[in-house]
């Protein structure tokens, strides 16, 4: 987890940021301990709303195999 502001940051956490006139949402990919200057660093992804969907948790599992391998 990663503050920003005082707010915490969880992966997989969606917010809308306002920057150069466009509405643009962002997910918390991740974060991590910066090696060399102790900083605290996040890794964040822009979603295009035109390609974001919404499925149920239960759907998921059809997508991904439960074998390693797969003929």
């Amino acid at each position: 987890m990663a503050n920003y502001g005082g707010i915490a940051l969880n992966k997989g956490d969606l917010f809308t940021v306002y920057m150069d006139g466009n509405i643009m949402t962002i997910c918390v990919l991740g974060s991590y301990m910066e090696e060399y200057t102790g900083e605290e660093m996040v890794i964040l992804a822009v979603v295009s709303q035109e390609n974001m969907i919404y499925i149920p948790a239960d759907d998921l599992d059809m997508l991904f195999p439960h074998k390693k391998y797969i003929n």
